[in-house]
């Protein structure tokens, strides 16, 4: 199987396993379909899940620091489906090495993130920032600040 095909097989499980074990629970639409998310302040994180043990399915090796990795759903997954979004939270400073196993989009809610690309390139996102990255680009991702919150919308390709 192709390397790319694998991570994304991969990351679509276990974002269904992860899901599934929670009982469906983290998922949080309104009953207008509609979610606002305010520039600089945290989301409520009472219904995220704890991820942490799946940083390495996640295309990430952690190399300083001992970071907690939440997510939360704010559609549930399908495992049938190419596509999933929500809001991740990053509770403690740390450096990772991440070779992203999705395309990602996100917008930074809360917190400071600084990502060198493979060129070296530096850059810092604060609330309000974005990025897009490819799928299999691999960066090195350091939190600047105890607490770091971003929406993302992620797609895998197979």
């Amino acid at each position: 199987m192709h390397p790319k095909r694998s991570a994304a097989c991969g990351i679509l499980v276990v974002i269904s396993v992860l899901f599934a074990a929670s009982g469906g629970v983290q998922a949080d639409t309104s009953s207008t379909g509609v979610m606002i998310y305010n520039v600089g302040h945290r989301v409520n994180d009472s219904n995220f899940v704890d991820v942490t043990s799946q940083i390495p399915a996640l295309g990430g090796t952690v190399l300083e620091g001992n970071p907690t990795i939440k997510i939360r759903f704010d559609s549930p997954p399908n495992p049938d489906a190419n596509a999933v979004h929500g809001v991740f939270e990053q509770l403690g400073k740390a450096k990772i090495h991440i070779v992203f196993p999705f395309d990602e989009h996100i917008q930074v809610i809360h917190g400071v993130l600084k990502i060198t690309d493979s060129a070296g390139t530096v850059s810092y996102l604060s609330p309000g920032d974005s990025y897009f990255i490819a799928q299999g680009t691999v960066i090195l991702w350091e939190t600047l600040t105890p607490v770091f919150q971003k929406s993302f919308y992620n797609f895998t390709h197979h």
